[in-house]
């Protein structure tokens, strides 16, 4: 069995304290046909040592200001020349065989997304939930309306579905993994799943995930209204009452995009 070309982008600022974790995570896949791409937005913090130490390693590497981390992995993605593509957060890493257990399933052309399991896990180490990716569920409304998320972490995805619907917007500060994910479901892509674990996201208090309503101010107000927009009319029709007691019951704090996202802190129901 031949093995895709990979290419794993990692966006990096100020992560000295998690760096070097992520990119080996990543070397020592040991996968053979290896494409990894650093984007570092110009940090302060020594994390220039660390890339300058793997530089021999690296496909590309770069530390300079950038708009942004939708930004950089978009230019990653527009120099890359991996079959698949992949992207980890530098405070994020993979776990061992994780390569080894998601690439084989390109094996089939009509694969074009491949997402694991993610584990969620504490500074201490404690397993705060251990995600586990599934299909979207029901209509096509709902999807939005929740909205329906995989692991981005433990995501892979052929290089053609980023050429047929576009790349990461840039506008998004928060969820524009969500966003493109989505984007992708209601246009006819969905993810090959499954149970193992591939990936850590790590639950530190510096972290973009640490306040959760930021991603949801920025989805309401950024992204459920064009995302509905792709959907048919009377889909739309369909979906109207739900999402009006959506809105209600979440204005009354019984039900909000944390819990649909996270359950509880980060917990993913």
């Amino acid at each position: 069995m031949t093995l895709p070309r990979l290419t794993v982008i990692t966006p990096s600022l100020n992560q000295v304290k998690y760096l070097e974790r992520a990119l080996c995570s990543v070397l020592d896949q040991d996968y053979p046909d290896l494409e990894y791409i650093v984007m570092d937005g110009g940090s302060t913090d020594g994390s220039v040592d660390i890339l300058r130490r793997y530089r021999d390693r690296l496909a590309y590497w770069v530390s300079e200001p950038d708009e942004g981390q939708s930004w950089a992995i978009n230019r990653a993605i527009e120099r890359s020349t991996g079959e698949v593509i992949a992207y980890i957060n530098s405070d994020d890493y993979y776990l061992p065989g994780a390569f080894a257990a998601a690439l084989p399933l390109f094996e089939r052309p009509t694969v074009r997304w491949v997402a694991g399991a993610t584990e969620y896990r504490e500074v201490d180490g404690t397993l705060e939930t251990h995600w586990i990716p599934r299909t979207p569920p029901g209509l096509r409304g709902r999807w939005v309306r929740e909205p329906w998320y995989v692991p981005q972490a433990s995501s892979f995805w052929r290089r053609d579905v980023f050429d047929e619907f576009g790349l990461l917007r840039e506008d998004l500060d928060f969820v524009f993994d969500t966003e493109f994910g989505l984007r992708v479901a209601l246009g006819g892509v969905q993810p090959v799943t499954f149970d193992r674990s591939l990936a850590v996201r790590y639950l530190h208090g510096e972290a973009k995930s640490a306040e959760r309503s930021r991603f949801d101010r920025e989805y309401e107000t950024k992204v459920a209204r064009q995302l509905r927009a792709q959907l048919a009319w009377w889909e739309r029709l369909f979906d109207a009452p739900f999402r009006a007691q959506y809105r209600i019951r979440g204005r009354l704090r019984l039900l909000g995009l944390r819990e649909r996202w996270f359950g509880g802190r980060f917990a993913r129901r």
